[in-house]
């Protein structure tokens, strides 16, 4: 603990905190912020891309959308194709081959058109009620009407309340899978009549490969988690990623104890997300080589510091040290003093011949200090009484002159006169003390000012011997605890007021007691006062106005009489305020002129 404290410890922390502490913290700051530019950037631009490939598949699955409406309401010679075929076959008897051959060249007639030009759709399928099938595809077979029946994606139409669903589909005669997009008939009593199904190619998914990051790949994922198309190898993802990638509409996930992120947003169909997976791969690397350039460049600096710091020391700090010792080491008695770095011509050996001359002159300094210790406590006595009168006299000139302007009364003589006679008690310096009744009977006429001003009588109750009534106290020491027992206890209150001084000796010490009847103060209250009396210089410099009464009072006590003196302030739970004021017990003794 003593080297802590030591100045060459100071010293040593001081050089290193200006030489290595402002590089740290510039490096820092700088590592920081390009991480944090770098990963920013790359995570707006993949959330850029992942958002353009959403609106782009959103908007192919819009395109599909309106082209299964269009083969629905396609006309044929006038007719609603696929509409009328359903209420062919659904008719209750089995058309004739010839009209199934009609009704097949109008399906392919319309399908060939629609889907011709169409880049995604690659087959259309009308599954009618008498159970048969209707196929056109470009160049490839789905075999979607094989058990069509009991596939998932036909019962699961069947049993939706919706009326079209969409789906990947994988044919028992492929390794690749596509979307399927299928729709409910029904006529107008809400009967089905049959299920009109476009097929999509895989080539839908080539999309996301179409990705300009060069620091990623994207894939699709469903509502359940898994990846679209389906892969035949194991899923490496964290449960706890996926589960966040589905939970949420989109956003960016950084992956634990790796330096990849993924990126995603949502589809308008079946909660399906686009996800990209995102590496830092290249920011690491950059910060993992500042971080050795900077090593580097803090091993050279604490080299240089070690270097400087060892000159600097023997030179300034070792001179200083040595003094120290020295001044710990001589007596006040001792006069001689000499060092070797007393020659020097720098502030080293002007500060070593100075300590000469200042142990030289330090006892005849010592009288002349307690004497003006003794004027400084003197002063700061009067400058507390003269704080204290001025306060008072202010309030009470202000009332006076409000009620000579706006009542014109009377009642101007009587405080005219008190505040006459509080004058001529309150200037007479040449005494800090007076005996107890001369005190209460300034106490009387502060009284009688105070029932003018706020128009209510206040009745005064002296409980003391005459012994106690002759002792000395300190002067102009009730009038703010009167004061305080007004202003926040009495006033605003229905009369009688009622102000108790209780003198008595206890413990040879003299105890004068102040009582209201009041409305008493709440524990909190009575916490901040206390704070305030005793604890004066840790408040704000209103708060501080606002106590000086009492926290003068309990200044003045001390200071004349000693810290085992002073006031205490009490609350009475329904019987107002009570302040005690603890002074030396002096019986019969003359108050000092």
């Amino acid at each position: 603990m003593k080297i802590l404290k030591s100045i060459r410890f100071k010293f040593l922390i001081c050089l290193l905190g200006i030489s290595i502490l402002p590089i740290l913290i510039l490096f820092g700051v700088i590592l920081k912020n390009n991480m944090e530019y770098y990963n920013s950037q790359i995570s707006v631009a993949s959330d850029n891309e992942v958002q353009k490939m959403v609106t782009g598949i959103n908007s192919t699955f819009v395109n599909l959308n309106d082209l299964m409406t269009s083969l629905i309401f396609s006309q044929y010679d006038n007719d609603s194709c696929m509409l009328s075929i359903c209420e062919q076959e659904g008719a209750g008897r089995e058309p004739t081959p010839m009209e199934r051959l009609t009704n097949y060249r109008k399906f392919e007639y319309v399908s060939s058109n629609l889907i011709g030009n169409n880049t995604y759709a690659s087959g259309v399928y009308l599954f009618t009620e008498s159970g048969y099938t209707y196929s056109f595809v470009k160049n490839k077979e789905f075999y979607l009407e094989e058990d069509y029946q009991n596939a998932s994606w036909y019962k699961s139409l069947l049993d939706s309340r919706e009326f079209q669903i969409i789906e990947t589909y994988q044919s028992r005669h492929s390794k690749s899978q596509s979307i399927l997009m299928a729709r409910r008939f029904t006529d107008v009593k809400g009967k089905h009549t049959g299920v009109l199904a476009v097929v999509c190619t895989d080539q839908m998914f080539d999309a996301l490969g179409e990705s300009t990051l060069p620091w990623g790949e994207s894939f699709l994922m469903d509502a359940d988690g898994k990846t679209i198309p389906a892969s035949s190898e194991p899923d490496r993802r964290a449960p706890d990623d996926i589960h966040q990638i589905t939970k949420n509409n989109k956003g960016i996930i950084f992956r634990k104890d790796t330096n990849d992120a993924y990126i995603y947003g949502t589809l308008d169909i079946n909660d399906w997300k686009i996800v990209s997976e995102v590496s830092f791969d290249s920011q690491k690397q950059l910060y993992t080589q500042n971080m050795e350039y900077l090593i580097l460049l803090i091993m050279v600096i604490i080299l240089f510091v070690v270097i400087l710091g060892s000159l600097l020391e023997r030179m300034f700090i070792r001179p200083l040290v040595e003094l120290s010792g020295s001044m710990h080491e001589t007596p006040i008695t001792d006069l001689t003093f000499h060092h070797n770095y007393q020659e020097r011509k720098d502030e080293i050996g002007s500060l070593y011949r100075h300590f000469d001359k200042m142990i030289k002159k330090i006892n005849c300094l010592i009288e002349d200090t307690y004497v003006a210790e003794i004027k400084f406590l003197k002063s700061r006595l009067r400058n507390l009484m003269s704080q204290i009168n001025a306060h008072f006299i202010f309030n009470t000139l202000e009332n006076i002159n409000c009620l000579a302007k706006i009542e014109k009364n009377n009642q101007i003589a009587v405080m005219s006169k008190s505040l006459g006679d509080m004058l001529r008690y309150s200037i007479e310096y040449e005494s800090d003390e007076e005996t107890l009744a001369t005190e209460i009977s300034h106490i009387r006429e502060y009284l009688n000012i105070q029932e003018i001003r706020f128009g209510s009588p206040i009745l005064l109750k002296i409980e003391s011997s005459e012994e106690i009534l002759q002792s000395p106290v300190l002067k102009f020491m009730l009038q703010p605890v009167i004061e305080n027992s007004i202003e926040h206890g009495l006033a605003g209150e229905e009369p009688p007021w009622i102000i108790v001084v209780r003198a008595y000796r206890q413990d040879g010490k003299t105890i004068i007691a102040v009582q209201d009847n009041g409305i008493g103060m709440e524990e909190d209250t009575l916490r901040e006062v206390r704070r305030r009396i005793y604890h004066p210089e840790h408040l704000a410099e209103d708060a501080r106005y606002a106590s000086i009464g009492l926290s003068n009072i309990y200044k003045r006590i001390q200071l004349l009489y000693g810290e085992e003196y002073g006031l205490e302030i009490e609350n009475l739970a329904g019987r107002g305020v009570e302040v005690k004021v603890c002074l030396p017990f002096h019986a019969g003794e003359e108050v000092e002129q």
